[in-house]
């Protein structure tokens, strides 16, 4: 019964929207005496590009939303440690070192090393 106290009751001060919008034009005239809609063309072009802005938003976020769930799912099902093993299963890493010792003019050794590593595909 409280939520019926605030509704209108047929026939009680019934407007229809055409004389409410016909009153809001006589209202509102430009400074030449031209009518003018209240708002006008500018406002309606506003409120169309803030809407497709964001309706992109929220396409762009949906999207992001669903990429991040498909990687998550992805790395939750990876084992990392078992692709790792298969990748160095299949190479063949070849390390040369050469150290060689070299006296001074005062009798100290110094060491000269010099390194190749060479990354081979699996055999």
């Amino acid at each position: 019964m409280a939520d019926e106290a605030g509704k209108r009751k047929p026939g009680e001060n019934d407007e229809d929207a055409t004389t409410v919008m016909n009153e809001v034009e006589d209202d509102v005239t430009s400074p030449g005496g031209d009518r003018e809609r209240e708002g006008g063309i500018s406002d309606f072009v506003r409120r169309a590009v803030s809407a497709g802005v964001g309706a992109a938003s929220r396409s762009k976020d949906d999207i992001m939303r669903a990429a991040a769930g498909e990687m998550r799912n992805w790395l939750e099902h990876l084992n990392l440690n078992e692709e790792v093993a298969k990748a160095l299963a299949k190479m063949v890493i070849e390390v040369k070192t050469e150290i060689r010792f070299r006296p001074t003019e005062d009798g100290k050794l110094v060491s000269e090393t010099s390194n190749d590593v060479k990354v081979k595909s699996g055999k």
